[in-house]
């Protein structure tokens, strides 16, 4: 499967950056602050592909949807649909966070639940 290719990327402190994301895979972006890891994913990857997703929608729809403006970069091909889902927390639980809540965090690593056997 062929990478989420991005170039000449130049959102906020980035400058003309490019990388190839690879698909099928977890990807993770890690570094001190500062170093644009939110900068690529959420206002590049997330935003375009929200943006271009949009784009199918009724004049209608669009008009209800949020607004993302289009990120600077050269091009980005590759990109799927994708569902973005913000870093706040959910409810009152520290703890509370999208792994847990959607059982993600059972897939990514087994979780010790016990089974329930039918007697």
């Amino acid at each position: 499967m062929e990478p989420i290719k991005i170039r000449g990327l130049k959102q906020n402190n980035l400058k003309n950056i490019s990388l190839d994301i690879p698909k099928d895979k977890i990807v993770v972006f890690t570094g001190v602050s500062g170093s644009g890891k939110t900068s690529i994913v959420f206002d590049t990857v997330a935003a375009e592909s929200q943006r271009q997703m949009n784009e199918t929608y009724s004049a209608w729809v669009r008009g209800r949807l949020p607004k993302y403006e289009k990120p600077s970069v050269e091009f980005i091909d590759n990109l799927n649909p994708s569902v973005i889902i913000d870093q706040s927390r959910l409810g009152g639980n520290a703890r509370s966070t999208v792994g847990t809540i959607s059982d993600i965090f059972c897939v990514v690593r087994p979780c010790n639940t016990p089974s329930i056997t039918a007697v």
